[in-house]
């Protein structure tokens, strides 16, 4: 093998995460984390038999074309069918510089072509992955721990996921003995890819519930029905907007409704699970903003877990709370 100096961050990157690979728990894993890995501006996530490689503009030196011998001999070593490049530019709303098309093709980068829909295990859990489907492609790695967290505080309780994208956390809950999961997400797409979720691991997903809605609008519509849940999940994007009907939502701005709505819905002796990949929200500022909203409801911070081990290095890619009430 060619020992370039990509090549030596990539093998030192694997050997970092040979436990987790060996421990069997999931096919499932980012294999490198851009510069907490060395490599600034390039990210790699194994789907099962698919490699995703993420370019970042602008954060590193290297582009598609000078890492593909390097990223090729690594495809080559953990014997995956096909490796998909993504390139995220710098203002991903400029149609102008918008790669979509390349992002929807099931032609790879390197290898063969696959299925448009393959599965990966984690934790015992089965979840749908579209490898060229976007920019995203159906699971966030880092939530790992938290998932099988969920799953195990989820017995008996009615626990209620916002912005659930593809129903990963309900998938937890509900196979972790939750008597009801309700699912917020305001694209259809995705809760309809979460209700495949819930047939991939033996879930009867009508005995749950699935809401496209706006979080903010959800609140007022369950304030109203009386509804009260004992654990909620959420984890909002950052930045987003939709256009029809046009809305924009920056998370710091909105993050005061969200915690506020969110506790009054939260019966006594209830969980809040909060996630974010906010870079310029610490831990304190995400706990003061708590506070505020809670209007003097008692709380206490369960655990603010670190990154798994694939992810570590980089403590602000992503900060989590459990969040226990009276």
């Amino acid at each position: 093998m060619p020992d370039t100096e990509l090549d030596r961050h990539l093998e030192a990157a694997c050997q970092r995460r040979a436990a987790l690979v060996e421990s069997g728990v999931t096919d499932a894993y980012r294999v490198l984390n851009g510069a907490a890995d060395g490599v600034p501006g390039l990210v790699i996530d194994r789907f099962g038999p698919v490699l995703i490689a993420q370019f970042h503009e602008a954060r590193g030196r290297y582009t598609p074309e000078s890492a593909f011998a390097a990223i090729e001999r690594l495809h080559r070593q953990l014997g995956t069918r096909a490796v998909y490049a993504k390139q995220f530019v710098r203002d991903r709303n400029n149609v102008a510089t918008r790669p979509d098309s390349a992002h929807h093709d099931a032609t790879p980068w390197i290898g063969e072509p696959v299925e448009p829909e393959i599965v990966i295990t984690e934790n015992a859990m089965r979840f749908r992955i579209r490898p060229y489907d976007g920019f995203s492609v159906g699971l966030f790695l880092e939530h790992r721990d938290n998932r099988i967290k969920t799953r195990a505080v989820s017995a008996g309780r009615s626990v209620l996921n916002l912005f659930a994208y593809t129903c990963g956390f309900s998938v937890a809950a509900a196979m972790g003995g939750s008597r009801e999961v309700s699912s917020v997400d305001l694209a259809r797409k995705m809760l309809e890819w979460g209700k495949a979720n819930f047939q991939e691991n033996g879930i009867d997903a009508a005995k749950h519930l699935f809401f496209a809605s706006d979080t903010l609008e959800f609140f007022k519509r369950a304030a109203r029905q009386g509804r009260t849940y004992d654990f909620i999940v959420m984890d909002p994007p950052t930045f987003s907007r939709t256009r029809r009907p046009t809305r924009v939502f920056e998370l710091e701005a909105r993050l005061p409704e969200l915690f506020s709505g969110a506790i009054k819905l939260l019966a006594p002796g209830g969980t809040l699970f909060f996630a974010t990949n906010h870079r310029q929200l610490s831990h304190r500022d995400i706990e003061a903003k708590l506070r505020e909203a809670s209007s003097g409801r008692p709380f206490a911070v369960a655990s603010r877990p670190g990154l798994p081990v694939d992810f570590a290095g980089d403590p602000h890619y992503s900060k989590s709370l459990w969040v226990e009430f009276r």
